[in-house]
C-alpha cells in the first residue's frame, strides 16, 4: 500500500442513515422553508406561482420530492391544501349568497320600479333595462350530472366531456359545483373511481421484458405515470383530500 492509499478514506459498509452528499445534490430543505410553503398554499397560493414568481423557493418537482421524503411535510402540505380548499369553497358559497341577494334586490325594484318589467341597472338611479330571459336560471339537471360524472369515472377530463355538444360547458358545470352540494360530492367520488381505475390499466398493460428486475422498473415507472395522469385531472377547488392514489 502507498502513502496516498493510506491517506485515502476508506470506505465502511453500514446500515446507518448516511449524510446527503455535497454539491448541487444536497438538500435544500429546512423546516422554516417547508412552514413558509404550506402557509402560502393555506393562504390561497398555489404551487405554480409560489415556485415560479419566487426565486427563493424551489421548483414543484423539488417540493414534491420533499413531501416523499419528509413525512411530517407532507402532512403538513395536505392539511395546508385542504385549508386552502375550503376557503376556496367558502368564498364561492358567498360569492353565489350575494348574487342571489342581488337577484332579490332587482326583483323588489322590479315591483316597486316605475317600468313593470324592468331591472334597475348597476349604473345608477334611473338607468333601467330589460333583464335577460334566463336570469337565474342554472339550468341543473341530476341525469346530466351523473352523465358527466360516469364519463369522468373512466378517466376522461371534464374538458373532453364538456366538447360533446349534449354537455353544458365547462364554465356552467362548475355553477354547478358551486351550487349543489350533492353534484359536488358525485363530482369527488367520480375522481376517485377514476384514479383506481387510471392506475389498475396502466398497471395490467405493463409488458413483460425478459426479467423480472427489468419487468418491475418498467412497472414502477408505468404507475408514476399513472400517478402523475391523476395528479394532472385531480380537482382544484373541488377536491377534498389527495389528489390521487398516492397524492403524487
Amino acid at each position: 500500500m502507498t502513502h496516498s492509499d493510506a491517506s485515502r478514506p476508506q470506505a465502511v459498509r453500514t446500515l446507518a442513515r448516511q449524510p446527503p452528499p455535497p454539491g448541487i445534490y444536497a438538500s435544500k430543505y429546512t423546516a422554516e422553508l417547508a412552514a413558509s410553503i404550506c402557509q402560502r398554499v393555506a393562504e390561497g397560493e398555489s404551487l405554480r406561482s409560489i415556485c415560479r414568481a419566487d426565486p427563493s423557493m424551489p421548483t414543484e418537482k423539488t417540493v414534491w420530492n420533499w413531501a416523499r421524503s419528509h413525512p411530517d411535510f407532507a402532512e403538513c402540505w395536505a392539511v395546508a391544501r385542504h385549508l386552502a380548499r375550503r376557503r376556496a369553497m367558502a368564498a364561492h358559497a358567498e360569492q353565489e349568497a350575494a348574487r342571489q341577494a342581488k337577484w332579490a334586490a332587482d326583483e323588489a325594484a322590479v315591483k316597486a320600479g316605475p317600468a313593470q318589467g324592468r331591472v334597475l341597472y348597476a349604473g345608477g338611479p334611473g338607468s333601467w333595462g330589460r333583464p335577460a330571459w334566463n336570469r337565474g336560471l342554472s339550468g341543473y339537471r341530476p341525469d346530466i350530472a351523473e352523465a358527466i360524472c360516469d364519463r369522468l369515472c373512466l378517466g376522461e377530463t371534464l374538458q373532453s366531456v364538456c366538447r360533446d355538444p349534449e354537455m353544458p360547458s365547462v364554465g356552467t358545470v362548475y355553477n354547478w359545483l358551486r351550487a349543489h352540494r350533492e353534484f359536488v360530492d358525485l363530482y369527488r367520488r367520480a375522481k376517485e373511481i377514476a384514479f383506481a381505475y387510471i392506475v389498475e390499466t396502466a398497471a395490467e398493460q405493463a409488458p413483460w421484458l425478459e426479467t423480472e428486475a427489468r419487468s418491475m422498473r418498467e412497472l414502477r415507472r408505468i404507475v408514476r405515470a399513472a400517478h402523475r395522469r391523476c395528479a394532472q385531472i385531480a380537482p382544484k377547488a373541488f377536491a377534498d383530500g389527495v389528489c390521487g392514489p398516492e397524492d403524487r
